[in-house]
């Protein structure tokens, strides 16, 4: 829990960051004075990640003891302990964009399971942030990732489709926004 809520602009989905710029986690629920944080180690969570030595991508996923796993990653890649992952910041354009910013860091491969059969490979990632022992926060208020509005999502007409009355019309998909600065709000645990 941290010490801020929707009184401060906090709102479901922010993305919250620890000391230093690592990711912390995400908000989940909110109230006038009070937030709740899902952290990245949590069982729940999950985020792609990217490796910066080759742009390879990978879910990371949060499981007790506090290692995080990182998986689905091909395995024609390259992944040695010691390399850094981010946040891969995915945009799929129609608006749709990773949950999390670009670039924030996640943590740091520990160790790698390959299986010469398989296509793809895990590692096993320590958290930057020490999720453990967090006193103050940052939550990012302003970025807008995930999927748009259900009023904003355009809707494939094609094939001589026709929508029930009251429906969305039509659209095509809005080019991507151009991302602005977020800015971001110190808080603290009680």
């Amino acid at each position: 829990m941290i010490d801020r809520g929707s009184d401060d602009d906090v709102k479901v989905g922010d993305v919250v960051v620890a000391p230093g710029g690592a990711l912390a986690g995400r908000v989940t629920e909110v109230g006038p004075g009070t937030a709740k944080v899902v952290l990245l180690t949590d069982s729940g969570s999950t985020v792609i990640g990217q490796l910066t030595t080759n742009a390879a991508t990978g879910q990371v996923v949060g499981q007790l003891g506090g290692v995080l796993i990182m998986q689905e990653i091909d395995a024609s890649e390259s992944v040695a302990a010691g390399d850094e992952v981010v946040t891969a910041g995915i945009e799929l354009g129609s608006g749709v964009r990773s949950p999390f910013p670009k670039g924030l860091l996640i943590g740091q491969v520990v160790d790698v399971k390959r299986d010469a059969n398989d296509v793809v490979q895990t590692a096993y990632l320590q958290p930057a942030a020490h999720l453990d022992k967090l006193e103050y926060l940052l939550v990012i208020t302003d970025y807008q990732g995930g999927l748009p509005p259900i009023e904003d999502q355009p809707i494939d007409c094609s094939g001589g489709k026709t929508l029930p009355a009251g429906e969305q019309p039509c659209s095509s998909p809005a080019p991507a926004a151009t991302p602005r600065p977020a800015t971001a709000k110190p808080t603290t645990r009680p």
